[in-house]
């Protein structure tokens, strides 16, 4: 049995690749959330290559951030977020390393929320410039609930993007 807050809530998810044509996975992934019956779509930012946080034998990272709307609670929005992982062909792989697909959920409105499995806002999302800055193409006076405004946040993180680029060729 699901439960669902009383009104929608702007949820942000980070999407991003490394492997197997990482923009087009992306997309793929995007087109995931979209056929699910209790998430809405609602933006998405530019997208961002960085290089990777783990080891350094591996191709830069393509990410980005997507708004969505749902009344569904985190939980069940991991367990969706997890099983498109899944479908798309994620296997659990050391920390930072590769792969084809990684969803996380960045914010969920204002709300602080942590259990064994899930942490809202995502823990490290402050430090990754991969974050913040689609976060802020998104909307510009953001709030991340626990650390500030997303523009103040930006000027201090400690991973950085390598540049913009386009999704779609």
């Amino acid at each position: 049995m699901k439960f669902y807050f009383d009104k929608s809530e702007s949820i942000f998810f980070g999407i991003g690749s490394n492997l197997n044509d990482p923009k087009k996975q992306i997309l793929k992934a995007i087109n995931y959330i979209k056929k699910e019956p209790n998430i809405e779509f609602v933006k998405s930012s530019k997208c961002y290559l960085s290089p990777p946080m783990g080891p350094q034998d591996q191709s830069h990272y393509f990410n980005l951030v997507i708004e969505c709307k749902s009344k569904l609670n985190p939980l069940d929005l991991l367990n969706i977020v997890k099983s498109i992982e899944s479908i798309m062909g994620r296997v659990e792989n050391k920390r930072w390393h590769e792969r084809i697909i990684d969803i996380d959920i960045i914010m969920y409105g204002q709300l602080e929320f942590r259990s064994s499995i899930l942490t809202i806002p995502h823990p490290l999302a402050f430090e990754r410039e991969f974050v913040m800055k689609p976060l802020y193409d998104i909307n510009k006076d953001i709030y991340m609930p626990g650390h500030g405004l997303v523009k103040e946040l930006i000027k201090k993180c400690k991973y950085k993007v390598k540049k913009s680029v386009n999704l779609v060729e």
